[in-house]
């Protein structure tokens, strides 16, 4: 069969509520999918959609306040997620070795919100948990968010579930290296376009993600995500209302030992003929990253005498910081 030229639409029910066949019918298609796009759209998941509306509704509230309420939420220590990071301040291309002017993107982080045990104040582990940094307006910022952190994460833990159905390792298989996870919320916003962009600039330069998975909710408005084909021609993932963007991270690339494609995807200006009524963007996203100390190596069903490991074990925790120190490397082309 031909590699698949653009993003489906993959309904959860069956997996979720079905039959044994049902949800193996449903593992096919996402273990296809994975190795062809490294992305899909999921109805049917069952997730509250009133609360993912009140976060969309807290978090624009916040991005329109003035920049100096907004900065007294950066990061208290470069190099931090969690808080408020400014408008044009990074770009995703620079980390991909690209040269291209920052992103027209603003974004607000969340990590992880229960991190009192033991576990997570070890010295090698505070690096991945660090405390949260709340706007005092809204006045509702903090209540919605940690609601939709918990609840986006348990999402994650069903997707989690599905993927060990569909790489013939069973259900319960990914529990262990997720159930402490350092995994953030970015809450992301894209504001109305009413200057030209820099030639080469974009909402969101093209990249990959660094975790297992990510959860991505989007608005419907112009300027909207893409994904390159296995041909390499750039596909607009589509808009389903109600729906998530679900796409596959480097981690979990590795994991399968390149079986799975975590694959390039960048976020688009609005076309031309929006100029006259520009309109801002917004998405939601969870970057689920396993356990710090959970060992990212080759699956058992993922190799063979023919198919040997691709890459070495590492644990995640030190995966990612690889990642971040090739990003503080990277700088955007700065505007002019």
């Amino acid at each position: 069969m031909p590699a698949l030229e653009e993003v489906p639409i993959i309904d959860l029910r069956p997996f979720l509520n079905g039959t044994d066949e049902e949800r193996r019918k449903v593992a096919e298609l996402v273990d296809k999918t994975n190795r062809e796009i490294g992305f899909l759209v999921v109805t049917g998941h069952g997730f509250d959609l009133d609360l993912l509306a009140k976060w969309f509704d807290v978090s624009r509230r916040f991005f329109e306040q003035p920049a100096d309420t907004k900065a007294a939420c950066m990061p208290a220590v470069s190099g931090d997620h969690q808080g408020y990071h400014q408008l044009a301040a990074s770009g995703l291309a620079a980390k991909e070795g690209q040269e291209a002017p920052p992103d027209l993107r603003e974004y607000f982080m969340i990590g992880r919100l229960d991190t009192d045990a033991p576990y997570f104040q070890d010295e090698s582990a505070k690096r991945f948990y660090k405390p949260n940094r709340w706007p005092e307006q809204p006045i509702e910022f903090r209540e919605i968010g940690e609601r939709y952190y918990r609840a986006v994460d348990q999402l994650g833990r069903q997707l989690m579930s599905l993927f060990g159905v569909a790489l013939g390792l069973g259900q319960g298989f990914f529990e262990p290296y997720i159930n402490r996870q350092f995994s953030v919320v970015s809450s992301i916003y894209y504001p109305a376009q009413r200057v030209a962009p820099m030639p080469g600039q974009l909402r969101a330069g093209a990249h990959t993600d660094y975790g297992s998975l990510t959860i991505l909710a989007p608005t419907d408005s112009p300027g909207g995500l893409q994904v390159r084909t296995l041909a390499g021609d750039w596909v607009d993932v589509p808009y389903v209302p109600g729906a998530f963007v679900i796409n596959i991270g480097d981690m979990m690339q590795r994991w399968t030992n390149d079986r799975w494609l975590s694959n390039m995807h960048r976020v688009a200006n609005p076309p031309a003929a929006s100029a006259a009524t520009p309109k801002p963007r917004q998405s939601i996203a969870f970057f689920l990253h396993p356990n710090y100390d959970a060992v990212i190596e080759c699956l058992p069903t993922c190799t063979d005498a023919a198919n040997p490991p691709k890459h070495a074990a590492i644990l995640a925790g030190e995966y990612m910081r690889e990642k971040e120190a090739a990003i503080a490397q990277a700088k955007p082309t700065k505007a002019a």
